[in-house]
C-alpha cells in the first residue's frame, strides 16, 4: 500500500483527506501507465523559451499534456506557462481575427508567411513571446509539502487549471511536476466514487456535497456557447476560426456544436476544444483547417484520434443529466480524461459543467 493509499484509508472526510495529502505525494503516486495511449515522461516536462510555437505545440501533443512551464536559461528561471489558450491567442492575433470576417488572410499564404506578416523577419516565433499571451494561465507555484487543499484553493483563487510543484533540495528549489485539476478529480473519484463505495461502504458518507445532483447544486442552466454546423447563410459563424474566437473572447476552453431541431431545441452533436489547435499547428498548411466547418473538423479530428488509438473510441459518452450526482459527474470526467461534460435533457443541451466549476465544491 502506497503512502497515498494509507492516508486515504485513515481519513473520514474528503476535506480531511485533501488536507492530509501533499502535492508532492500525489504527483509522485500518479501512475504513468494510466494513459493507455502512451506513458507520460519519467521527468517533468518544461519547455525551453527559445522553442518555436510549432515545436512547443508538438511537445504538448507528444506528451499528451495541455500545458507546461517555460524556462528561460538567460534569466535562470521560469517565465510563465504555455498552454493551448496561449496558442489559440497566438493564432487569432496573427490572423487579426475580426468577428464575421470569413477570410482575413490570402489563402495562398502558408503559416510561415503569416507569421512573417505578424512579426517582421521572424520566420519562427519563440514561445517566450507567446506564453501567457492569453492572460488566462499564470504560473502559480506551490511547495511539494503543501496539501492538496492548498492546491485546490489556488485553482479557485487564481482561476487556473494547474499549479507548478516545487521541491526544495539543499540550497535550491527544483521543478517537481505539474498538479492539475484533472489529477485532483481522479483522486476524488477513486476515493468517493462508485467503485470506492463498493469496496468501502463509508466512502459515500465522506462528502455529502458529492451526493447532490447537478440540479440541486445550481450547475444546470448555464448559457452554452455554441456554433451552428450547417447553416449556409451563417457559414462564417460555423467555422473553426469562429469557434476559437468565441472560446478566446468568453474565456472558455470548449464550445458546443449544436443544430436546431424541428421543435426549436438546440441538439448537441459535438464540441471543439482548445486542445484541437494542435491539428492546426501540426504542419505548415494546417492553418487552412481554420476555415473548415466546425462539425466537419470535429468529425475528422475524432476519426483521426480513433485511428491513433488503434480503433478504440477516444470520445466516450461525454454527457450527463440534471439528475446526475456531482460525484458521478467527476467519475465520468476522470474516466474520459475530460475537462468538462455537457448537461442534456434528451438530446437538448441545457448546460455544461467543467472542472473549474467543481473545484470550489471540493472545499465544502
Amino acid at each position: 500500500m502506497t503512502s497515498v493509499e494509507q492516508k486515504i484509508a485513515a481519513n473520514g472526510t474528503l476535506y480531511a483527506l485533501l488536507d492530509s495529502l501533499t502535492c508532492g505525494e500525489v504527483i509522485k503516486d500518479q501512475d504513468p501507465a494510466a494513459n493507455k495511449l502512451g506513458a507520460r515522461p519519467q521527468h517533468p516536462l518544461c519547455l525551453d523559451s527559445e522553442l518555436s510555437v510549432s515545436e512547443g505545440c508538438e511537445a504538448l501533443a507528444a506528451n499528451r499534456i495541455t500545458s507546461a512551464p517555460v524556462y528561460d536559461a538567460n534569466k535562470g528561471g521560469f517565465i510563465g506557462m504555455l498552454d493551448y489558450r496561449d496558442l489559440v491567442a497566438f493564432v487569432l492575433s496573427v490572423l487579426h481575427k475580426v468577428p464575421k470576417d470569413p477570410s482575413p488572410v490570402d489563402v495562398s499564404m502558408d503559416v510561415t508567411d503569416i507569421v512573417k506578416r505578424a512579426l517582421v523577419n521572424k520566420s519562427e516565433v519563440p514561445i517566450k513571446l507567446v506564453s501567457n499571451l492569453s492572460h488566462s494561465n499564470p504560473l502559480i507555484p506551490v511547495q511539494a509539502s503543501a496539501s492538496i487543499r492548498v492546491a485546490v484553493e489556488e485553482f479557485v483563487r487564481n482561476h487556473v487549471h494547474r499549479v507548478v510543484v516545487l521541491q526544495p533540495e539543499n540550497d535550491t528549489t527544483h521543478f517537481a511536476g505539474i498538479l492539475s485539476q484533472s489529477a485532483v478529480a481522479a483522486l476524488v473519484a477513486s476515493r468517493v466514487g462508485k467503485l470506492a463505495g463498493a469496496a468501502d461502504p463509508t466512502a459515500k458518507s465522506m462528502w455529502a456535497t458529492g451526493n447532490k445532483t447537478l440540479q440541486e447544486l445550481g450547475l444546470v442552466g448555464k448559457d452554452i456557447i455554441s456554433v451552428i454546423p450547417d447553416d449556409t447563410e451563417l457559414m462564417p459563424l460555423s467555422q473553426v476560426l469562429e469557434a476559437l474566437y468565441m472560446m478566446h473572447e468568453n474565456k472558455i476552453s470548449s464550445v458546443a456544436i449544436t443544430e436546431r431541431t424541428e421543435q426549436g431545441d438546440n441538439q448537441l452533436v459535438g464540441s471543439i476544444s482548445m486542445t484541437d489547435i494542435k491539428a492546426i499547428l501540426a504542419d505548415r498548411k494546417g492553418w487552412r483547417r481554420l476555415y473548415e466547418r466546425a462539425f466537419d473538423f470535429f468529425t475528422s479530428m475524432r476519426f483521426e484520434q480513433g485511428l491513433e488509438a488503434g480503433g478504440d473510441d477516444r470520445v466516450p459518452t461525454f454527457t450527463v443529466h440534471p439528475e446526475t450526482t456531482l460525484i458521478a459527474t467527476i467519475e465520468k470526467m476522470a474516466a474520459t480524461r475530460g475537462h468538462r461534460v455537457w448537461v442534456v435533457e434528451g438530446s437538448r443541451a441545457v448546460g455544461v459543467v467543467s472542472l473549474s466549476d467543481i473545484m470550489p465544491l471540493l472545499l465544502k
